[in-house]
């Protein structure tokens, strides 16, 4: 060996190194909370199909493989769990410049993708008949009798809202409280069925942090927007196809799998604004000026 000319340096030596990314489909709105500038952020929980990550300002934001719900705050990779499980990621987390780091994972999203409900919809009323006397059957009864009436008639009594908000919020078990989801998919099928639960959604926004999980409150801020998962999307659908019940009982039974309890409560959010839209629609039948439906 020459000892005076030092020996080539190896193909790619003293290139800055650049980590694997994982590319991922999300929404503008999560592809923004990670365009931050990079920060430090907290692991909140990891399972093989999920790792939910809290940023600085209590944003929350999902790392997802292809068989997870799809939630609106997720980063939806390509992989399954199976190829790809999530579970070991247990190491520090950097968000920003379009990145999330979890451990040795870097993922950024390549593709954007809508978490928007269906809008302008009118729920057929035989639909929403045939959905109700599924959710009866159901037995879904956590938080008392004639839930479903009680959000249906929060528009004809908008002082009793913030009481009905605080009883809901945080009740029930896990990452996402039962009574969280009831809410969400009264304020997601709200949007779309033309209810106008303006002092209702400005409750939840207002009490929901510190009243529940971080998870679960950052939900509550997408369903506030009209953000949700496919298998809600579904249903709305279904209850505003007409007579074609089949489908209703087929996008009922998809989102009720959806978790422990939280499809069955999603679904009874959906079922009372979907109640409140025809009875709305009934009053303006009434008297054509009444305030309340969207036009």
């Amino acid at each position: 060996m020459n000892l005076v000319t030092p020996p080539p340096a190896p193909p790619g030596a003293g290139r800055a190194f650049r980590p694997v990314v994982t590319p991922a489909a999300g929404s503008l709105s999560v592809k923004a909370l990670i365009s931050r500038p990079t920060r430090q952020a907290t692991l909140l929980a990891a399972f093989p199909t999920a790792v939910y990550v809290r940023l600085f300002d209590d944003q929350v934001i999902a790392l997802l493989t292809r068989d997870a719900v799809r939630l609106p705050c997720g980063l939806v990779l390509a992989a399954t769990s199976t190829e790809q499980p999530l579970i070991g990621l247990h190491r520090s987390v950097v968000t920003g410049a379009g990145q999330v780091g979890v451990g040795s994972m870097t993922v950024e999203i390549s593709r954007t993708i809508s978490v928007s409900a269906p809008a302008g919809l009118v729920p057929d009323a035989a639909a929403v008949e045939r959905a109700g006397q599924e959710l009866e059957r159901l037995g879904f009864t956590e938080h008392g009798p004639g839930l479903v009436n009680t959000l249906a008639a929060s528009w004809l009594g908008p002082q009793e809202v913030v009481g009905l908000v605080r009883r809901l919020l945080g009740a029930g078990c896990g990452l996402t409280p039962s009574g969280d989801d009831v809410l969400a998919g009264f304020l997601v099928a709200s949007q779309s069925f033309g209810v106008c639960a303006d002092e209702l959604r400005s409750a939840v926004l207002t009490h929901a942090s510190g009243a529940t999980t971080d998870l679960s409150a950052a939900l509550l801020r997408h369903a506030g927007r009209g953000e949700s998962i496919p298998q809600v999307d579904a249903l709305l659908r279904a209850m505003a196809a007409g007579r074609a019940l089949n489908r209703v009982d087929e996008a009922l039974a998809d989102l009720v799998r959806v978790g422990h309890t939280s499809g069955v409560a999603l679904a009874t959010g959906i079922q009372a604004a979907a109640q409140a839209s025809i009875e709305l629609r009934s009053h303006l039948l009434e008297t054509p000026f009444r305030a309340g439906l969207r036009t």
